[in-house]
């Protein structure tokens, strides 16, 4: 039997244990009955509060913090379960001044919720964003001013306020249409069908599971437009935008496709760097689809395959393309580009092919076509020198070998230049 001092000490333990258990008991109770509480509250939320009634409030309040009209025109739900979510039907947000009745943006429905007990610790940890049939119209006058400029006043950010921290679930943009009139130039971009999703999305982290896809129309183009889509991974964009990271990607445009990856600094004084290598397309489908006629050749298929693959670099508006490798026809080229920066650079380039058959490039005889005739008055901006060295070449019955050519581009025109 143990002594009196020992079971006294053992007596105390025991009651202090039991108190700590009904202690934690009676808080977990208290906890519970929050919990219950609030999924109470937000129940009623739910169920009896009409979200509609809000909706004059919360238009004077985008009214009165973007100086633009807002309007919900379709009605707006509540979701409790399993995230506290809002769903508005159409919508539309208001043009600038002297850009006409026509809205800004407007939308078909879009749908956002967020949890609630992050929410309560100062975090906005937001669902899935989606919005279908969003239509975005941005202008830019003739005098240089823009539709999007104003919005959110002119009154600078508070630097002592604490932004509170964002993660979403994703974003989803269905069905929407973006158009852009420059006056300036003029010139008219419009991207219909197009749909963006992404992974999640948190400052400080990359995005992650893009994909946009959508049809792009331009002045020129054929009336269908011409498809594409883009995809990557994994995207490290800082969020001041000062330096980007794409390890792999994936492009498409009509019948060209391309994957590579691209890193390096944005800003005043840009640095980027990348590979890409492109699948071997015609690219005849494609110029007709942008409205430029391809060259006609004597044989139809001699520009019928087009291959590029590359590492590249741009420093600052120069560029500098090493190891090129280009497929042109049956004809293969390897060598290199440059170009400098400044008012009037001047490209150069050394290309070295295998086998070039001439006879299949040149123009058809036949009277009634219209000769093609390269566009120098467009390239004259874009001066280029180098040479074009040839293993082989035949023109009918001609055979040469150790070809080299020598060529300039400028505002003389294309031309051959002797051996200095």
């Amino acid at each position: 039997m143990a002594p009196p001092a020992v079971l006294r000490r053992r007596g105390a333990r025991g009651r202090y244990n039991g108190i700590r258990v009904r202690v934690l008991k009676w808080i977990s109770i208290v906890l519970a009955g929050l919990v219950l509480l609030l999924f109470a509250a937000a129940l009623v939320l739910v169920w009896f509060v009409d979200p509609n009634g809000f909706k004059p409030r919360i238009e004077a309040a985008v009214r009165d913090a973007t100086g633009r009209e807002f309007a919900l025109v379709g009605d707006i739900d509540l979701g409790f379960f399993p995230w506290l979510s809002l769903r508005t039907g159409e919508g539309q947000f208001g043009n600038a001044p002297g850009f006409g009745n026509e809205p800004m943006v407007s939308w078909k429905s879009a749908q956002l919720g967020a949890k609630l007990f992050p929410l309560l610790r100062g975090e906005l940890v937001a669902s899935r964003v989606r919005l279908e049939g969003a239509d975005v119209r941005l202008v830019r006058r003739a005098d240089g001013s823009a539709n999007w400029e104003g919005i959110g006043g002119d009154a600078p950010a508070d630097p002592a306020a604490k932004a509170m921290p964002l993660r979403i679930d994703g974003v989803e943009l269905a069905n929407a249409r973006i158009s852009f009139a420059d006056e300036t130039v003029p010139r008219s971009v419009t991207i219909e069908s197009l749909d963006l999703t992404t992974g999640e999305i948190a400052e400080g982290e990359p995005f992650t599971d893009t994909k946009i896809t959508g049809v792009l129309h331009m002045d020129g183009f054929a009336p269908a437009g011409i498809p594409f889509r883009i995809e990557t991974p994994r995207a490290d964009v800082a969020w001041n935008l000062s330096s980007i990271a794409v390890k792999e990607y994936e492009i498409a445009f009509g019948g060209f496709e391309a994957a590579g990856g691209v890193q390096g600094a944005l800003g005043e004084k840009t640095r980027l760097s990348g590979s890409l290598a492109t699948n071997e397309f015609d690219p005849r489908p494609l110029l007709e689809s942008a409205g430029i006629a391809a060259p006609k050749t004597t044989d139809p298929r001699a520009l019928g395959k087009f291959g590029l693959k590359a590492n590249w670099e741009f420093d600052d508006g120069a560029v500098g393309i090493d190891p090129l490798a280009l497929t042109v026809g049956d004809t293969r080229f390897t060598g290199s580009f440059r170009r400098g920066a400044g008012s009037d650079p001047i490209g150069e380039f050394a290309l070295r092919g295998d086998s070039l058959d001439i006879a299949r490039y040149i123009p058809p005889t036949d009277p009634a076509s219209e000769p093609f005739v390269l566009p120098t008055a467009m390239l004259k901006a874009l001066k280029f020198r180098g040479t074009l060295e040839l293993e082989q070449a035949t023109l009918d019955d001609i055979v040469m070998k150790g070809v080299t050519l020598r060529l300039v581009l400028d505002d003389k025109g294309l031309r051959s230049e002797p051996k200095p």
